[in-house]
């Protein structure tokens, strides 16, 4: 008769996939008492306790101190180390190279940006790259556990960027190889698409069907529909870049001409949405053309896919106070039902946020959910953010 009970093996997993269940649950809970993560994960109070000293041991969960209340022992609460390891998000762009440090929650800690220009040769916008991340590990002293990158253009799966409009030598640059020399973990997207995630997960839209206006010194779009980004097959969904009728790029010059000639390219857009603010007619007039090309694309994506929300990102979000109404006036002409319209709060770091939330993602996927074996033993230095 074949023994019942479970061999060595899988008595093995099965303390693994508790031990990524107690995780899991007290990371998603903040801070959480024993009883609560017995009631949540299904284990007995014994299984629990052994993997709670278990992940505390390996430094992935600290044991908070007890407040003292009233007779007898006092709960014991845990949290999981999200200063354990750290992730930096890339926004590579045509005039800027932006990128933020955050912890294993997503909190952001750092950010850095230094300027570049379309010209800027390949190498040089790298290595701006390198020295944006390197500058947010050295402020907070962080252990990089992945990095996220997003750039302007289409980007295939494996993390090369495929055309890039706004950047001559750009196409054909391996994003993932690149870093990977340098980071153990390296994500790629397209920052309309990144953008999108960022809003979605940070800007409190869940899963509400939505389109995402990208709009900046650069525009995009993408589309987050039954709570999903929505990449498509080759990662060009709503990529209407390469589309005529769409002229959104030449709308920028609507913008830049009611700016004074000797305001820096950069800075002309800006310019003009504080002239309109100002009630400057020229200036009005301008971002009324600008956003009836907007409204355009816009317009396009919302017919196709009759989202709920439409999310006005990216550093021209700033704007909304004046963009949003000549848009919604434009979408109502041209769309025969107008979603709800709200303008981001993420502003220009929506790409880089987003970025951190794909490298997250990947932690959690290459680290906390697909890896065999128990769960590693985390270096001791950042066990207390407080004692750096």
């Amino acid at each position: 008769m074949g023994s019942t009970m479970p061999d060595a093996g899988d008595q093995s997993r099965l303390r693994q996939l508790n031990e990524r269940a107690v995780l899991a649950g007290v990371r998603s809970a903040g801070e959480v008492r024993v009883a609560q993560i017995v009631e949540q994960s299904g284990l007995g109070r014994t299984a629990v306790e052994e993997v709670l000293a278990s992940l505390v041991t390996r430094r992935w969960l600290v044991e908070e101190s007890p407040a003292i209340r009233g007779r007898g022992r006092p709960a014991r609460s845990y949290r999981f180390r999200a200063e354990a390891g750290y992730v930096v998000g890339l926004d590579i762009g045509a005039f800027s190279v932006r990128g933020v440090l955050t912890d294993l929650n997503g909190q952001t800690l750092v950010s850095r940006r230094q300027s570049v220009t379309p010209e800027t040769p390949r190498l040089e916008r790298l290595a701006a790259a390198d020295e944006v991340v390197a500058a947010c590990a050295r402020e907070a002293d962080a252990d990089l556990w992945a990095v996220g990158v997003g750039t302007t253009g289409l980007v295939d799966a494996a993390g090369t960027v495929v055309r890039a409009n706004a950047i001559p030598d750009w196409a054909g640059t391996d994003l993932a190889e690149y870093f990977g020399r340098s980071a153990r973990l390296v994500v790629v997207d397209n920052d309309s698409q990144l953008a999108a995630l960022a809003e979605q997960r940070r800007g409190g839209r869940g899963g509400t069907d939505m389109v995402f206006l990208h709009a900046g010194r650069r525009t995009g779009l993408a589309l987050v529909l039954d709570g999903k980004l929505r990449r498509g097959a080759y990662g060009a969904a709503a990529d209407m870049s390469a589309l005529r009728g769409v002229a959104w790029e030449a709308a920028l010059e609507h913008l830049h001409a009611v700016a004074p000639a000797e305001v820096p390219e950069m800075d002309k857009a800006e310019r003009a949405f504080a002239a309109a603010r100002a009630g400057d007619r020229a200036a009005v007039n301008a971002v009324r053309k600008y956003a009836k090309a907007m409204a355009v694309a816009a317009a396009t994506a919302i017919s196709i896919v009759d989202p709920r929300l439409l999310v006005l990102g990216g550093a021209f979000s700033q704007a909304a106070d004046v963009l949003m109404e000549p848009l919604a006036a434009e979408l109502d002409r041209l769309c025969p039902r107008v979603p709800q319209l709200r303008a981001s709060s993420l502003g220009a770091l929506c790409v880089a946020l987003g970025a951190a939330s794909l490298a997250l993602d990947a932690v959690d996927e290459h680290l906390l959910a697909r890896s065999r074996g128990p769960l590693p033993t985390l270096a001791a230095a950042s066990l207390d953010s407080s004692q750096r």
